[in-house]
């Protein structure tokens, strides 16, 4: 059976420039770009790393996954995407124009 997502409560966002700590085959420190938010950890795009790294970083298929308390904000994103909460409170603060009914409505209507 499938989990539901967990919502994001960290101070990172998908987005962010981030640094990572070497660990692995890594000889030295890394920096990306967070692709995936996961509970306790992210996923980076490794935008700069190391020469000595360069085998690693392509063998990893420039990503890695690092703990979150492994893992610094260099640079915050400008357009971080939506939390969850979020979406909830904008999907029910829209308005319905006028002239759609539901389904439900229209018979209501037929029948009076």
């Amino acid at each position: 059976m499938a989990k539901e997502p967990v919502e994001n409560t960290s101070e990172f966002d998908i987005g962010d420039y981030v640094s990572g700590k070497k660990f692995a085959n890594f000889e030295h420190d890394f920096s990306g770009i967070i692709e995936k938010i996961y509970e306790h950890s992210v996923m980076i795009l490794i935008t700069d790393y190391d020469p000595e790294d360069t085998a690693t970083v392509n063998e990893y298929n420039q990503r890695a996954v690092v703990r979150m308390s492994d893992a610094k904000i260099l640079k915050k994103t400008d357009n971080p995407a939506p939390r969850p909460s979020e979406q909830k409170e904008d999907e029910e603060d829209e308005e319905v124009p006028e002239g759609i009914l539901d389904e439900e409505e229209k018979d209501d209507e037929e029948e009076s």
